[in-house]
């Protein structure tokens, strides 16, 4: 049932999405310029910029997943001092720049949720390559949903349950609710040891119902974007505590 009624509000939120594009004349593609209809991407771009197989399969950093334009390991940041020790390894689709950070605003901020089902096909098609089926999402700001309607990485996360067929382990909360994107590097470092924990007792056990009462061995975590590493690295430090041996995690975007 909950899976009915999520796809007809998807549908809704289409068909809305489609006459508002149709009374403005259609959208347009923010790389190129031509013509679209719902979402402001076309298939030819989506199809040239958006190949998930071949920026997966690029050379990474083995650790935290920046492009490297060499035949080593590790990036520089990595190599001398990570601050990825709890997260086994990230995997981030596509570079923070140019379109793509629009692309981000529009979802994120101007709640453009057409694309959502685009960008969790992008992270299904990554999590075939990793052969995972449990999924932890990096929890939104307390009343977040209740104020706005919905959460960008909640939203994306249920369409990898209900269509895609993953299991959504909501096991993490945060308790703060100021943004960090708001605060500096060192700002962001300092206060991210105390914004995530697991849900309560009551709630975790509830959770743990979806994978017969037990705690997996690995999981995925899921973000949208990876900046300084300290939200995911932050996770992941609480999901081992908590008894997972092997945390994984993948994102849209990361900033390099």
């Amino acid at each position: 049932m909950r899976r009915i009624l999520f796809e007809l509000k998807e549908l809704v939120i289409f068909l809305v999405r489609a006459v508002y594009s149709l009374i403005e004349n259609g959208n347009t593609c923010i790389i190129c310029g031509r013509k679209t209809f719902v979402i402001p991407l076309c298939k030819k771009c989506i199809h040239n910029f958006f190949n998930v197989l071949l920026k997966v399969n690029s050379s990474r950093c083995e650790k935290c997943g920046k492009e490297l334009i060499s035949n080593v390991k590790y990036c520089s940041s990595c190599g001398e001092d990570s601050i990825l020790k709890s997260a086994d390894k990230v995997i981030p689709l596509f570079s923070y720049r140019l379109w793509n950070k629009e692309l981000l605003y529009l979802w994120k901020i101007k709640e453009e949720r057409a694309l959502s089902p685009l960008f969790a096909h992008f992270v299904y098609e990554t999590m075939k390559l990793i052969n995972e089926k449990i999924i932890v999402p990096v929890p939104p700001r307390k009343g977040k949903i209740q104020k706005n309607g919905w959460d960008q990485i909640d939203e994306l996360c249920k369409y990898l349950n209900y269509r895609y067929g993953y299991t959504v382990l909501n096991i993490l909360e945060r308790n703060t609710v100021q943004q960090q994107k708001k605060l500096n590097r060192e700002k962001r470092l300092e206060t991210i040891k105390s914004a995530y924990s697991l849900v309560q007792n009551k709630e975790f056990i509830k959770q743990l119902n979806k994978t017969e009462g037990k705690l997996p061995e690995s999981v995925v975590l899921i973000d949208d974007v990876c900046t300084t590493g300290a939200t995911v690295e932050s996770c992941a430090e609480i999901l081992k505590s908590a008894g997972i041996s092997k945390v994984n995690v993948v994102t849209l975007f990361i900033v390099d």
